[in-house]
């Protein structure tokens, strides 16, 4: 195996146990800090106090993505994971010394820590990449990366079946505690420097230097009598981008990705919980649906991805299956599940008896259709947008973690139903503006082309 290839196996393997260990607590921390709410009152832990930690956390992440690029670039790529994987690590541990005002402030430090763990997880697989490997590495990445929603499923389950949440709670943390720091020991041993492996003295040895598939994604740096942008320009190139039509119809969908992202990480998971006439199921009926939703993620990952060539699935029929998709879902959710679930313990009735079978799946729905739109958002940036990518992924990420602290802390007292009806609004609304970019796009191609042959 090359060393660039190891590389990017080993940058996803670390990824897969820190978020292995993060993911499976976003689905169970509403539910465990509502039980230590009844049984630990004195740690100041209310009903909502799960919500607010998960606002927190994307608040502080929104904020921390306009500032994070000039200590990216101070730190380097792998400090800048190191020392953002250990915000992880430190969130963790806050629960092991339980107290309100420590788990909000754990829940700021692993927002900024997001910002710094993303960004330079970004530009380090831009620099171990090879012109024609980018899509190869992101797809290695994606893919153990969503793994870890089943690994964490099943920890979860062994864990439960021999006890609750409450009573394995100390347990459980230590575990994921000791997984970021398993996974925060890999990324220490990665290369300071991952672009020797795909340029200087390595390449120029290299059989087939000659060829432009196999030479650095990042060209060697040159001389150049061009000053560095200063932070001024870049914030007015990020704002001249954000005002392109393109961007602010995709800004809707940027939007709806942070909206439907909570509900399926953490108010759905609320929700079943929540659900008296589920608990037959105890706990288990988590990390079965944490299951069902990794699944589904690797299912749509697959399907736009080598499936998607051999059955030559176009970009609008993704959508459309994504569309369908979450609107079954939503719907089936509004019909089984309590409408102020996302508040309480609940038997109020529904119109579908909820059982385990529906919601595993409404959670299988909701996890292929999040990677639909997950996937199509960044091909669609890197089309659009491919003369200025990482201004518009910087908007991305900024309205998708803003999208998510809102919603976050809408749904500690917004009802089912309503949180539903927002999701509805924002599926189509996005669906439309997303296909208004393609139309625009297309159309911009064709007089390319036009113009090229006159």
């Amino acid at each position: 195996m090359r060393r660039d290839l190891f590389t990017v196996c080993q940058l996803g393997a670390s990824f897969a146990f820190i978020f292995s260990a993060f993911n499976s607590q976003g689905l169970i921390e509403v539910a465990v800090l509502r039980k230590k709410a009844e049984t630990a009152p004195e740690t100041g832990i209310t009903n909502n106090s799960g919500y607010y930690s998960l606002s927190i956390i994307y608040l502080f992440f929104t904020f921390f993505n306009l500032l994070i690029p000039p200590i990216v670039k101070k730190l380097g790529a792998k400090w800048s994971q190191i020392i953002g994987a250990s915000a992880y690590l430190f969130f963790m541990l806050t629960f092991l010394y339980l107290n309100v005002y420590l788990l909000y402030f754990g829940s700021a430090v692993l927002g900024a820590g997001a910002a710094l763990l993303w960004a330079g997880n970004g530009c380090y697989l831009v620099e171990i990449s090879r012109r024609d490997k980018m899509e190869r590495n992101s797809g290695i990445m994606w893919a153990m990366l969503q793994s870890s929603l089943i690994t964490g499923g099943i920890f979860l389950i062994y864990v439960l079946r021999s006890g609750d949440l409450s009573h394995s709670f100390t347990f459980i943390y230590i575990v994921f505690s000791s997984v970021i720091a398993l996974g925060i020991a890999i990324l220490i041993f990665m290369p300071n420097d991952p672009g020797q492996y795909v340029s200087g003295q390595q390449i120029e040895n290299d059989e087939d230097f000659d060829y432009s598939p196999d030479a650095p994604l990042i060209p060697p740096e040159t001389d150049s009598n061009v000053a560095p942008a200063t932070f001024k320009d870049q914030v007015k190139s990020m704002f001249v981008v954000f005002f392109t039509p393109n961007m602010m119809s995709l800004a809707v969908l940027f939007v709806y990705s942070g909206l439907e992202m909570t509900f399926y990480t953490g108010v759905y998971t609320s929700c079943l919980s929540a659900t008296l006439p589920l608990k037959s199921f105890s706990d288990l009926v988590i990390p079965y649906n944490a299951l069902l939703i990794g699944a589904g993620q690797i299912v749509g990952g697959v399907v736009t991805g080598p499936l998607g060539k051999v059955l030559k699935i176009r970009t609008q029929h993704i959508i459309f299956l994504a569309l369908i998709g979450h609107l079954t879902a939503f719907a089936l959710s509004y019909l089984s599940l309590p409408y102020d679930s996302t508040v309480h313990s609940t038997d109020a009735p529904t119109y579908l008896a909820p059982t385990l079978n529906l919601t595993l799946i409404i959670s299988f729905l909701l996890g292929v259709s999040d990677a639909f739109w997950q996937t199509q958002i960044y091909v669609t940036i890197g089309q659009v947008f491919k003369e200025n990518p990482v201004n518009a992924f910087a908007i991305f990420k900024f309205f998708q973690s803003m999208a998510a602290c809102v919603s976050f802390f809408y749904s500690s007292f917004l009802f089912l139903p309503s949180q539903l009806l927002i999701l509805t609004i924002g599926c189509v609304a996005s669906t439309l503006f997303f296909l208004k970019v393609k139309l625009a796009t297309h159309v911009t191609t064709v007089e390319a082309v036009r113009e090229r042959e006159v």
